[in-house]
């Protein structure tokens, strides 16, 4: 006659391989699991954050953040260029809010910026981390066991060489992010911010992830400014009323710049500015910008010029080795 151990021997087999499975699942889920809260895009997360490791320490004053709208507009070379001042692009294309608040949780570990610009279009992208906001059960899976939120976390350790390949790996030492593109498609419709648009709203998980990002900002002693970058086909005017009534009733103390109400005044050329028929800026439409965009900060905030600070000489040599301004 059998023992009781040998009767059920495939049976405890089974249940120790099961909650060994489970245990092995809950480490690699607390190893890559992101520290400031739940992310959308780990890998797009996880190259910047690499990225922005390279830098030398508390040596960046401004840091830009967003979506595609971010990193096509604002150029920290152009900013040290003509006023002297560091800084870092941090956008990455449909970077969702919650992505941002990562990426600058991070960047702060390092560096003690005294400004962070975040672009406002990804304030309007889909709020929640997951693919399918819908998807409940699985989603709750994921929240739980986020391994298999994060399942394509490996690719954090693909070879460098494979890296280079990647656009927001590639060059970002010399470019510090920013994505310059001289293709020209013209916008040719007609005054988007004049039209009236149906009314908008910040989604709630947008609303609070924002008001992170704020906390993030002041426990760093770092000024929050929100700035919508000009896109004639993403941009429009309940997209404005949204953001000034929640800052108005939220956050008063963060200065906002809509720059599509302003393209006259900085002389955007939707025939000449963009790259793909008003959605973003071109190299051509983001000099504009940042024109703009450097007089601002200079003028309202103690940035220090360093181009005659002998520890930046590699920004000096950046600039001209992009030989864009």
């Amino acid at each position: 006659m059998k023992s009781y151990f040998e009767k059920y021997k495939k049976t405890v087999h089974g249940i120790i391989f099961v909650g060994g499975l489970f245990a092995l699942l809950i480490i690699l889920s607390l190893v890559i699991k992101p520290k400031s809260g739940e992310v959308y895009d780990i890998n797009t997360v996880q190259m910047k954050c690499e990225a922005t490791a390279k830098e030398r320490a508390e040596s960046i004053d401004v840091a830009f953040a967003g979506n595609s709208e971010s990193y096509r507009a604002f150029s920290p070379l152009q900013l040290y260029a003509q006023k002297g001042v560091t800084s870092y692009n941090l956008g990455a294309s449909a970077l969702r809010v919650c992505d941002c608040r990562e990426i600058l949780g991070n960047f702060f570990k390092q560096q003690s910026p005294k400004v962070i610009v975040l672009e406002t279009d990804t304030l309007f992208e889909e709020g929640s981390p997951y693919r399918d906001p819908d998807a409940h059960l699985t989603n709750k899976v994921e929240k739980k066991l986020p391994l298999f939120h994060y399942h394509t976390f490996y690719k954090r350790w693909i070879p460098e060489s494979v890296k280079e390949k990647d656009m927001y790996w590639k060059d970002a030492s010399v470019f510090k992010g920013f994505l310059a593109e001289t293709a020209v498609r013209p916008y040719e419709g007609g005054d988007y911010m004049s039209v009236e648009a149906p009314k908008t709203k910040i989604r709630e998980t947008n609303r609070n992830v924002l008001k992170d990002i704020i906390k993030l900002c002041e426990k760093n002693s770092a000024s929050l400014v929100l700035v919508s970058a000009p896109s004639a086909t993403n941009w429009n005017s309940a997209k404005h009323a949204a953001v000034v009534k929640w800052l108005d009733e939220n956050a008063p103390q963060v200065a906002y710049l809509d720059i599509n109400e302003k393209l006259d005044e900085i002389g955007i050329d939707w025939a000449n500015d963009t790259m793909d028929g008003g959605n973003h800026m071109n190299l051509y439409g983001s000099k504009k910008v940042m024109d703009y965009i450097g007089d601002y900060l200079t003028e309202n905030y103690a940035l220090a010029d360093h181009r005659n600070d002998s520890n930046y000489k590699d920004w000096e040599d950046n600039v001209r080795k992009a030989g864009l301004y």
